[in-house]
């Protein structure tokens, strides 16, 4: 049987490298997913097509309370999830002393700012059903940091604060809420950091290349399968051994 099978799954940020590997690796374990994306949400009809109505998809501004508070229209009829994954994300790198306030307060408005409205936003099915995932990407970096990255480590460092209070707070309700840390992976958003700093940034991975977003996809389905019911409030990190 799929690991996933009959689950509901709310993916927010689905457009992207990971976005995309999440969708795919979801639907090939049997859920249902309901996608949300804010630039090429067309990216995904591809995978629709062949979905057989197993995915839906949606045009979402994280950045926007206004649209995050009526979100949930969004959803196909009666569907209730059992899982809401955020994975929304940008960067905008500069060392810290020359960064431009826009760049920082666009990161974290993004980043942060975002899991946060959706958190409040989804988290209240979930609670109501008294069960059910949130999972939160995050990344290594908010535990490393990074040169010319504060304002990205600084929100997923955020994300992995909110997701242990959120975690203490649903845990009544037996609803789970953790984090995935993928250390540097194989996309549109490393392409800059490995053209000016590719041979250091190997060194620092144990198993010296870069992630695939396959992998950090097939971490995720792990977490929020039925028969992962004792973990909340945690951030795995799935890295190939960065900094070991």
């Amino acid at each position: 049987m799929a690991m996933l099978q009959d689950q509901r799954i709310i993916l927010i940020g689905a457009s992207g490298d990971l976005g995309l590997a999440l969708v795919r690796r979801f639907l090939d374990e049997g859920a249902s997913v309901h996608a949300t994306a804010h630039r090429h949400p067309e990216r995904l009809r591809p995978l629709a097509e062949t979905a057989d109505g197993r995915l839906t998809i949606s045009v979402l501004d994280v950045t926007s309370p206004e649209a995050m508070e009526s979100a949930t229209t969004l959803l196909p009829d009666g569907w209730k999830p059992t899982a809401i994954v955020f994975n929304a994300g940008v960067t905008a790198d500069s060392p810290i002393l020359g960064m431009e306030e826009t760049d920082w307060e666009r990161v974290i408005d993004v980043n942060l700012n975002g899991a946060f409205r959706a958190a409040r936003t989804f988290g209240p099915l979930l609670f109501r059903q008294r069960s059910g995932r949130m999972l939160f990407v995050s990344s290594v970096a908010g535990r490393q940091g990074g040169r010319g990255q504060a304002n990205y480590a600084a929100s997923k460092a955020g994300i992995e604060a909110l997701v242990r209070s959120l975690a203490a707070e649903m845990a009544p309700r037996n609803v789970l809420v953790n984090a995935i840390a993928p250390g540097p992976i194989a996309s549109v958003m490393t392409r800059d950091v490995m053209a000016q700093a590719g041979e250091e940034l190997l060194r620092r991975i144990a198993l010296r290349r870069l992630g695939k977003p396959e992998e950090i996809a097939a971490a995720a389905a792990h977490l929020l399968a039925p028969d992962m019911t004792f973990a909340t409030g945690q951030v795995f990190a799935v890295d190939g051994g960065f900094n070991l």
